[in-house]
């Protein structure tokens, strides 16, 4: 027969481990927390480290989704704009200061490389992402397309 002392260490003992398998799940919960949080953060950042190895419109994730492909109507290099144009509307782009601008020479089969606003000309092809994903916001990054 089972006693109640016995009965009473079996429960504290149940207990005790209920407790040890409360704080083992919350631990692995915190892991995995950390592990979900860091993959995002070095998706983002390693993505924008290798942008400009990516060729006019076929960043994943970003490229028609987050990014306007289109081609150049005009320059101004004194107001430092250009405008141009995808087969919905028209585009004028304010290029800043810290607006990196690359050239994509893949079709040249070349290394692609970084550029200036002089780079760009009337009638090539650009893919122009935005800051924070908002075409109302300044243009973070845009690439060219060289052609020759």
């Amino acid at each position: 027969m089972i006693s109640l002392n016995d009965l009473n260490r079996n429960r504290t003992k149940w207990i005790e481990q209920k407790e040890v398998h409360k704080k083992m799940l919350n631990y692995l919960m915190r892991i995995v927390a950390t592990i979900v949080v860091i993959g995002i953060i070095q998706t983002t950042y390693g993505q924008k480290a290798t942008e400009i190895f990516i060729p006019v419109g076929q960043s994943p994730g970003l490229s028609g989704r987050y990014t306007t492909l289109g081609t150049v109507n005009a320059v101004n290099e004194k107001e430092k704009t250009i405008i141009m144009s995808d087969s919905v509307e028209t585009y004028t782009i304010k290029i800043s200061d810290e607006t990196m601008i690359w050239l994509d020479q893949s079709l040249l089969k070349l290394k692609n490389k970084t550029g200036s606003f002089e780079s760009i000309k009337e009638g090539m092809l650009v893919e122009v992402k935005y800051l924070h994903n908002k075409p109302e916001s300044a243009v973070e990054w845009i690439k060219v397309q060289i052609t020759e």
